[in-house]
């Protein structure tokens, strides 16, 4: 009688457990389709699960970026981050960064999209002072933070 029960104790344990992970499976094999098809380019990715998201971290070594897309369990994109060096800001955020802050050197690009707003985190920097800037796709620059140097 010991053993029936334990064979239905276990049996019942591992359903539960194994229940779980097709979702797991499929969903992480899902996410890794959608993100071929969205980013061909790309070779370089790890996927993580944060919660209900999942996260894809990629570099993409030809355009010398790298950046994280969140989904949903479904394959729809949340959020984008991409990260990458002043000569690929678009020429026009270049131009304007130039005409504002002239003389400082763009250190890094942080360009974030989401459902509702597409911008870019710059960062300069000049011998004394650290910046940093977001711009909209129109070249509206805010100052964010000025940092001193040491």
């Amino acid at each position: 009688m010991k053993k029936i029960l334990f064979l239905f104790f276990a049996s019942v344990v591992s359903t539960g457990i194994f229940a779980t992970l097709p979702r797991t499976i499929d969903s992480s094999g899902k996410i890794q389709k959608v993100f071929h098809q969205d980013f061909p380019q790309v070779t370089h990715f790890k996927i993580y699960t944060s919660g209900d998201e999942y996260v894809v971290y990629f570099s993409d070594d030809a355009n010398h970026s790298s950046g994280r897309v969140y989904y949903d369990a479904d394959g729809n994109i949340l959020q984008t981050y991409k990260y990458y060096t002043g000569e690929q800001l678009p020429p026009f955020i270049r131009a304007k960064i130039k005409e504002k802050y002239n003389g400082k050197d763009i250190s890094n690009v942080t360009e974030i999209t989401d459902t509702d707003q597409h911008y870019y985190s710059i960062i300069l920097s000049d011998s004394k002072q650290m910046f940093i800037v977001n711009s909209d796709e129109k070249g509206n620059l805010q100052l964010i933070k000025k940092y001193k140097k040491g």
